[in-house]
């Protein structure tokens, strides 16, 4: 079975390489050679056997499974999950599974400030989902469902895929969790959040950036008094709380322009800026050019540099 959804009404015959599967079947799983597989696992337990390894996840969860084997279901108890079928190119087209494992793909995850699928490469298998990212994951989940569903005009695809990154960027922060429930490393060469408290605050804010936020909400949810969350947000990541929080919008922002089509007011709106212009602003702020000018360079970037 080929895991991909085809375009009807709108861009009918164009091909999306995912399939996203809510609560479906998981016996005789048939991904060797042919893509990946992400299950959210919300509610329950599910056990696999992998590569001859037994691997077992409790909700809430990521299980990711690559192209090298077909995992094998041993056990379901009270599972609620939705499973998202996916070759590496429905992020980027020039995307192979022999390029995610070269020494090349580093430099041009570098270049392009593209996410890693590292937890697939990687075998990690079961990662854990810290609670407070659980409501956005999941609702991803139903939006990108919808939209390769629906199919409600010709963005579907993107939006499909914008949705998808979203999953994916959490995916990413939960990989990074280093003895999970105890440090926090942000990527590669940020520092690690070693306060639990500060760590709080900012799965807060990465779980909720598209929403109003304040300093009070983020206290709040933290468990943190202001003046306490201020002093360690400036010593441990040099930043205020709202600025950490319009610096990971525009991250997101960054990614989903270089990597869709979805109109620059929809990005703007999914990050959680209510206006076109204060994100316009914020996005020159931070990165010294525009939205639109951003998405430009960078596609011109990857059609030159990923042959």
């Amino acid at each position: 079975m080929e895991h991909i959804t085809v375009g009807r009404k709108y861009n009918e015959g164009k091909v999306a390489f995912v399939e996203c599967i809510k609560n479906g079947s998981l016996d005789d799983i048939n991904i060797k050679d042919k893509c990946f597989l992400l299950i959210i696992l919300t509610k329950g337990k599910l056990e696999f056997k992998v590569g001859g390894e037994k691997v077992i996840a409790n909700a809430p969860s990521f299980l990711c499974f690559d192209e090298s084997e077909n995992p094998v279901l041993i056990s379901k108890s009270k599972a609620r999950y939705a499973c998202i079928y996916f070759h590496p190119k429905f992020l980027n087209i020039n995307m192979t599974f022999e390029l995610l494992r070269s020494k090349k793909y580093g430099d041009i995850a570098t270049t392009h400030d593209m996410f890693m699928l590292k937890p697939f490469t990687q075998k990690a298998y079961a990662i854990p989902i810290a609670e407070t990212q659980v409501e956005k994951i999941e609702q991803s989940a139903d939006y990108m469902l919808e939209e390769l569903t629906e199919q409600r005009d010709f963005y579907w695809s993107c939006r499909g895929r914008s949705y998808f990154m979203e999953i994916i960027i959490a995916l990413e922060r939960m990989y990074g969790l280093i003895g999970y429930g105890l440090t926090h490393q942000k990527s590669d060469n940020a520092p690690i959040i070693n306060n639990p408290k500060l760590r709080d605050a900012v799965l807060y804010i990465e779980s909720h950036y598209g929403d109003s936020m304040t300093l009070s909400d983020i206290s709040t949810n933290a468990g943190i008094n202001h003046t306490t969350l201020t002093a360690l947000m400036k010593e441990e990541l040099g930043s205020t709380a709202i600025e950490y929080l319009m610096q990971y919008r525009i991250t997101i922002a960054k990614k989903q322009l270089a990597f869709t089509d979805v109109p620059i007011k929809d990005v703007a709106n999914m990050v959680g800026f209510k206006t076109v212009q204060h994100f316009n602003r914020i996005f020159k702020e931070i990165t010294g050019t525009t939205p639109a000018e951003f998405r430009k360079s960078s596609v011109q970037k990857r059609k030159d540099e990923i042959k």
